[in-house]
């Protein structure tokens, strides 16, 4: 993998945790749905200055805007897709973390999930901008804009879908990471899409409650790697790229060196 020099900026942020509503114009703030998990979800899109902008759209694992979103000007693509991690959550790699500092991070997979399996939603139109609303046990409600997408130098799908990335890489075909996906027709949190693609990014905020004290911030998102006979060959995703061609497995999942 190239050596990449990474400037982490935190930028603030007004912060007001468990509101069930946004209290003021100060945003983003910090929407208590009411999940099990306890965790947060933010009022806005990351570079949006009210819940109802598009904000900036990214390529997967990438911090910065760019004109163009493809395989040439994806830097973690060089004849081969980088292997980033399993969760690339709280890492440089980020970009909720990155732009917002604090206790933001990009949502997983299975964060997705638990809002589509513990909110009510719809389709709708607010002040003449579509988008989906998800209404959560406690009765609190974010709105997530119909941004579409970027692909090349275009835009693709604005108003008529919205597209979501996820921390959570598909560790099969690592040249795709998952993302939400909405359209008039339905909600898709199982389907993944080309990390070149330039998409929206909707933060989290995790409860502290629910951390595992016991498994430090490195474990988490620089799991060790076992090959098949569960014997471990790696003590971290730092060194993927030293191991032979074959089938390998992280976090319980399994995954191809080629």
């Amino acid at each position: 993998m190239k050596e990449l020099l990474f400037t982490i900026v935190l930028t603030l942020t007004s912060l007001t945790t468990n509101a069930q509503s946004c209290p003021d114009e100060n945003h983003p703030h910090a929407i208590d749905l009411g999940l099990p998990s306890g965790t947060l979800w933010a009022c806005c899109n990351v570079g949006a200055n009210k819940p109802l902008e598009s904000g900036v759209y990214y390529a997967w694992g990438e911090t910065e805007e760019k004109f163009c979103y493809n395989m040439d000007t994806y830097i973690y693509w060089d004849s081969y897709y980088y292997y980033l991690g399993s969760d690339i959550a709280g890492t440089q790699y980020d970009v909720a973390h990155v732009k917002w500092g604090d206790s933001w991070v990009m949502p997983s997979l299975t964060q997705i999930q638990e809002l589509m399996h513990n909110s009510t939603y719809e389709f709708t139109t607010i002040n003449e901008v579509n988008g989906e609303r998800f209404t959560g046990p406690s009765g609190g409600s974010i709105f997530i804009p119909a941004a579409g997408m970027r692909t090349d130098g275009e835009f693709g799908y604005f108003g008529i879908g919205g597209n979501y990335w996820t921390s959570t890489p598909n560790l099969t075909y690592l040249k795709n990471a998952y993302r939400l996906h909405f359209t008039v027709g339905g909600v898709y949190w199982f389907y993944d899409y080309f990390r070149e693609t330039g998409l929206s990014v909707r933060p989290v905020m995790v409860s502290t409650a629910n951390i595992n004290p016991s498994e430090s911030f490195s474990e988490r998102i620089n799991p060790a790697i076992y090959n098949l006979l569960g014997i471990k060959v790696a003590d971290n995703t730092d060194k993927i790229n030293d191991l032979h061609s074959g089938i390998y497995i992280v976090n319980g999942r399994k995954f191809a060196v080629k």
